[in-house]
């Protein structure tokens, strides 16, 4: 499997543990006939703006005006229903209706779901330190009922969304880049950005030899001549598309992992951050079509962007690098207003840009739009989410696709599609430990499993153990959990026999309710144990 696949099924995979509380209470469905738009408002200082109507909203698909549906501000729970809006664009006053939830002061709303990105591929190991260190005192102001995890582009760090705080902080106060900057090994200098130009454009290569070498060229200059005469034009070229192979490399790789993160978090409800600390993103103007994956990832998984860089310095080496640095900033703020995110250019100290966060994550409006009868040619529908109302700020992705029908599958069928799969699932909360049990006398090598579930589920409570051998072997059991003493929780403790290998444990169980959720760990059994 190749590199950049196993580093995303590992960041998905790892995201997609947080804790099924979060998904527990959903409050918003979409259907087919329905787009669901995460749309954040803010005013002038950045605060949240929070008594919008539906009728203040101005939506368009392709163009096209569509009225708003449904509405639930999620840090309120107030759920506005099609026939509100009717009424309030005719006019008369809202009609009651059955399905509808007035704002309930006393009901507290999800749960926030945040996950900290550094894009350690795009960051030279000497930079953004002040970017890390402000993200500890920022996970300091963190509500302690929201969830919080941590990712990165290199895989290198990965901590599951939890409330424990403790293992993310751990891994920030070691966090760098890793970022091999082909820009800093040889003369001549060549940007990224200007790489990909001049890789692109044989009139832009004769300009960057000629800037770097000194020598004349123009329209009529023979560029395969000039690249065999002159030395210093060959290691322009040489280095122009190494750097450019190193760029589109790279920048693929970063919007892979963008990708994959964001569908990790879909299945949360409530207000869901991705803040991203990036060294930019290296990509022509003129591509920025590439970014429209991650925006449509963004939309339908209800997920805000938030990038933040640092502004490089006059002072850093070599010349030309600044300018560089600066045009991929332009390009990563391209791709988190795309996404209906937002970037910050940090200079100084970076709290009030992670505080910034924090109040557009409170600012959240989820609203659904009725589809136009046609299907775009390319499957992408160009958004435009504007608010009649002077001097705000409106953040909403600029793209989005058809939602997927989604098949219904009783409890039993989810179970055994997880168990096949691998596949996790959210809705009952699932945490399975595993560890080895050496063998002794008269006991071979097991592997000794924990499996518990929250007590305040409704039980009884049944699951399948799956277990995945090294040769491939997928074997499974029926368990029932069993109630502890104090009540607090359901719980499992078993013996699954092992040799030396990798195996593959997989989990899913059932509530009373029908919620099934569903881990998967994977453990190594080493010989001599």
């Amino acid at each position: 499997m190749p590199k950049i696949q196993r580093l995303l099924l590992r960041c998905a995979a790892a995201l997609c543990l947080a804790s099924a509380t979060l998904l527990a209470q959903q409050r918003f469905t979409s259907t087919t006939s329905l787009l669901t738009l995460d749309v954040s408002v803010l005013d002038r200082d950045g605060n949240p703006v929070t008594d919008l109507a539906p009728s203040d909203f101005v939506v368009t698909l392709n163009k096209e005006a569509r009225l708003v549906q449904t509405m639930v501000f999620l840090a309120t729970n107030t759920k506005t229903t099609a026939e509100s809006v009717r009424a309030a664009a005719a006019g008369s006053a809202p009609v009651p209706s059955s399905s509808a939830t007035a704002s309930d002061p006393s009901r507290e709303p999800d749960p926030k779901l945040l996950v900290i990105m550094i894009d350690d591929n795009s960051i030279y190991p000497t930079d953004s330190k002040g970017l890390f260190v402000a993200a500890e005192r920022f996970i300091d102001t963190i509500p302690a009922r929201d969830w919080v995890g941590l990712a990165s582009t290199s895989g290198r760090m990965t901590v599951n969304p939890s409330l424990d705080r403790a293992p993310l902080m751990k891994n920030l106060k070691r966090a760098f880049g890793w970022m091999n900057d082909p820009r800093r090994d040889t003369k001549p200098f060549v940007g990224l950005m200007e790489a990909l130009e001049a890789d692109a454009s044989g009139g832009y290569l004769l300009d960057v030899i000629a800037k770097y070498c000194g020598v004349p060229t123009g329209p009529s200059k023979n560029l395969a001549l000039l690249l065999a005469e002159n030395q210093c034009a060959h290691e322009v070229d040489l280095k122009v598309r190494n750097n450019a192979t190193f760029a589109r490399i790279a920048t693929r790789n970063q919007l892979d992992t963008y990708a994959a993160v964001i569908n990790a978090m879909a299945s949360a409800t409530g207000v869901k951050q991705l803040v991203i600390l990036t060294g930019g993103t290296a990509l022509r103007p003129v591509d920025s079509l590439d970014f429209v994956p991650v925006a449509k990832a963004a939309i339908a998984a209800g997920v805000q962007i938030t990038m933040l860089m640092e502004e490089p310095g006059d002072e850093v080496a070599p010349p030309g690098f600044v300018q560089d640095q600066r045009q991929m900033l332009q390009q990563a703020e391209t791709l988190a207003e795309m996404s209906g995110g937002q970037f910050f250019r940090v200079v100084g100290q970076a709290d009030r840009f992670y505080q910034r966060v924090l109040k557009s994550s409170s600012a959240i409006y989820r609203i659904g739009v009725d589809l136009p009868k046609s299907v775009p040619s390319d499957g992408n529908y160009k958004v435009e989410v504007t608010v009649k109302r002077p001097g705000v700020k409106v953040l909403s992705s600029r793209y989005a696709a058809p939602p997927v029908p989604k098949v219904m599958l009783t409890p039993e069928q989810q179970m055994q599609h997880a168990i096949t799969t691998g596949e996790p699932l959210y809705a009952l909360p699932v945490q399975m430990a595993a560890d080895i049990a050496p063998a002794r006398a008269n006991s071979p090598i097991a592997i000794q499993v924990s499996i518990d579930v929250p007590g305040e589920m409704p039980g009884p409570i049944s699951g399948i153990l799956g277990v995945l051998s090294p040769d491939r072997v997928l074997k499974t059991s029926r368990h029932d959990l069993i109630r502890s003493g104090d009540g607090k929780t359901y719980i499992l403790d078993l013996l699954v026999p092992a040799n030396v290998g990798t195996y593959e444990l997989r989990f899913a169980a059932a509530d009373a309710s029908g919620a099934v959720g569903a881990v998967t760990r994977t453990i190594i059994v080493k010989a001599g144990l």
